[in-house]
C-alpha cells in the first residue's frame, strides 16, 4: 500500500471514531434527557451572563495564546501581540480537524505567509504551548479532585493519565536541552540551534495556563447559574469545583484525538462531575438531565465565542513584525 493510501486510510479511521464517539455520547444524552421521570427541566437563561461566559472563555486563550508569543519571541521570531493572537485565535479551527495537528499545520502557514519564519520553531513552540496549558489544566484538575466530591468513572481510571501529561512540559524541555546539544556539536558552531525553549520560560508557561484554566472555571460557573434556577452560591468551593471538572473534561478531550476539539468527550467528562454536584440539591434524573444541558449549552457558548472572535481576526489583519521587544529569560 502507497504511503498516500495510508494516510487517507488512516483519516477515515480517525474520521469513522469520531463520528462514532459522537453517536455514543449523543445516544447516551438522549437517553437521559427522555427519562419519563425527568418531567420538564427548569431550566432558564440568562443570556447576560452566557455572553460574559464567552467572554472569559476568550480570555483563558489570551492568557495561553501570549505564553505562545513569548515563546516564539524566544526563537527570536518578531511577532507582535496582535499578530500572534490572531493566528493562535484563527489556527484553534483547526481543533475540529481529527488529530488536532491542523492547529500546528495553520500557524505554520500564517507566519510563513506574514513573517516568512521557519516553520520548525513555529511548530515547536505550538506543541509547548499546547502541552505546557494541558499540562497546567491537568495539574489543577488532579489538585483539586476532592471538590468533584465522588469521582465519575471516567475520571477516576485516568488520574495517572492526568499526572502523565501534568509532567509532558518539563520532561520534554529536558529532553529537547539534551538533545539540542548533542545535535550542536554534530552540526558545527555554522549552523543554526535548534529551538529550545528555556525551562523558567515553560514553568511560567505554567502560571499562564493556570490563570486560564480559571477564567474557564469562572465561565463554567456563569453559564450554571444562567441556566440553573435557584443553583448553588457562587463560593469558594463551587469555583473549585468548577475549576476541577472544566480542567478535566478539557484535557481528558484533548488526550482522545480522533475527537475533533474534544467534541463529545467533553461534554460526556462535564455532565458525569456535574450530576454529582447537582445530585446534591435536585432529585438523580433531574440532575442528570441539568448536566447535559449545561455541558451542550458550554460548548455552544464557547464555540460561538471562538468563531466570532477568529472571523473578525482573519479579516482584520494588522502589523506582524515587532519592534525591539525584551528578550525572554533563558536559562
Amino acid at each position: 500500500m502507497s504511503p498516500g493510501r495510508r494516510k487517507q486510510l488512516w483519516l477515515a479511521v480517525k474520521m469513522l471514531l469520531a463520528i462514532a464517539i459522537l453517536i455514543g455520547v449523543a445516544r447516551y444524552f438522549a437517553r437521559i434527557l427522555s427519562d419519563e421521570t425527568l418531567g420538564r427541566l427548569p431550566v432558564t437563561l440568562r443570556f447576560e451572563l452566557l455572553i460574559l461566559a464567552g467572554l472569559l472563555y476568550l480570555l483563558a486563550h489570551c492568557c495561553w495564546g501570549s505564553f505562545w508569543v513569548r515563546l516564539l519571541r524566544g526563537q527570536h521570531i518578531p511577532i507582535t501581540l496582535y499578530a500572534g493572537l490572531r493566528c493562535y485565535f484563527v489556527s484553534q479551527l483547526g481543533k475540529y480537524i481529527p488529530g488536532k495537528a491542523w492547529v500546528i499545520f495553520m500557524r505554520v502557514g500564517m507566519l510563513r505567509h506574514d513573517l516568512r519564519a521557519h516553520p520548525i520553531p513555529v511548530a515547536v513552540t505550538a506543541t509547548y504551548e499546547t502541552l505546557t496549558s494541558m499540562a497546567a489544566g491537568a495539574l489543577l484538575g488532579v489538585v483539586f479532585l476532592p471538590a468533584l466530591g465522588v469521582l465519575p468513572p471516567v475520571v477516576s481510571g485516568n488520574v495517572g493519565v492526568l499526572i502523565g501529561i501534568a509532567a509532558l512540559p518539563v520532561l520534554l524541555g529536558v529532553v529537547n536541552k539534551l538533545a539540542a546539544r548533542i545535535a550542536a556539536k554534530r552540526r558545527g558552531p555554522d549552523a543554526p540551534p535548534l529551538p529550545s525553549p528555556s525551562l523558567m520560560l515553560l514553568a511560567q508557561g505554567l502560571l499562564h495556563g493556570a490563570c486560564g484554566w480559571c477564567l474557564l472555571g469562572l465561565s463554567l460557573g456563569l453559564t450554571i447559574q444562567a441556566i440553573v434556577p435557584d443553583s448553588p452560591p457562587a463560593d469558594a468551593a463551587a469555583f473549585l469545583g468548577n475549576l476541577a471538572a472544566v480542567g478535566l473534561a478539557y484535557v481528558l478531550g484533548f488526550v482522545v484525538l480522533v475527537a475533533p476539539g474534544g467534541l463529545g468527550v467533553r461534554e460526556l467528562v462535564l455532565q458525569q462531575a456535574l450530576t454529582r454536584r447537582f445530585a446534591s440539591t435536585m432529585e438523580e434524573p433531574a440532575a442528570a438531565g441539568m448536566a447535559v444541558v449545561v455541558a451542550l449549552v458550554l460548548r455552544l457558548v464557547w464555540t460561538i465565542a471562538e468563531l466570532i472572535l477568529a472571523t473578525v481576526l482573519w479579516l482584520r489583519k494588522g502589523t506582524p513584525i515587532a519592534a525591539a521587544h525584551p528578550p525572554e529569560m533563558r536559562q
